[in-house]
């Protein structure tokens, strides 16, 4: 009995006597997880891209469906409009300050997807001089952009 109550005397002398008092790893993990969900949340443009290329599917379906998109040239449109979107979910990034750091790369992601989706239509013979153009584009936009 009088060695517990000698620990307990020298726990209360030192706090650090019984130990670090380290938190979960998993509570704190999951405390960052629920800062960044809050933190995305609060983007003015969240959810834009996927709300838009759920609607361009739709459409997409509803015109292949009605015969005015045929099915060789459905995935072509679907490159091009989901290239679009991302455009201008890039010009919806650049508007907010706070969020202009990802924008450029949505703008050359969707300047790729459209050309993709162009030269597809196209044909693959003429597609050369639409590869530098988008090529000269993108380095235009990133000495603009700097």
């Amino acid at each position: 009995m009088q060695n517990n109550d000698l620990n307990n005397a020298s726990a209360a002398e030192n706090p650090g006597a019984q130990g670090p008092s380290y938190r979960d790893w998993r509570e704190e993990r999951r405390e960052w997880r629920r800062a960044w969900k809050e933190e995305r949340r609060r983007l003015p443009c969240h959810g834009l891209f996927w709300g838009l290329g759920l609607l361009l599917l739709g459409v997409l379906l509803l015109l292949n469906q009605a015969g005015w998109v045929s099915g060789d040239t459905w995935w072509q449109s679907l490159l091009i409009g989901l290239g679009a979107i991302s455009v201008v979910n890039g010009v919806a990034h650049y508007r907010s300050p706070a969020y202009r750091w990802g924008s450029y790369g949505k703008f050359v992601f969707g300047a790729i997807l459209i050309l993709v989706g162009v030269l597809l239509m196209l044909g693959i013979s003429q597609w050369w001089p639409a590869v530098l153009i988008v090529a000269g584009i993108a380095l235009l936009g990133r000495f603009f952009w700097r």
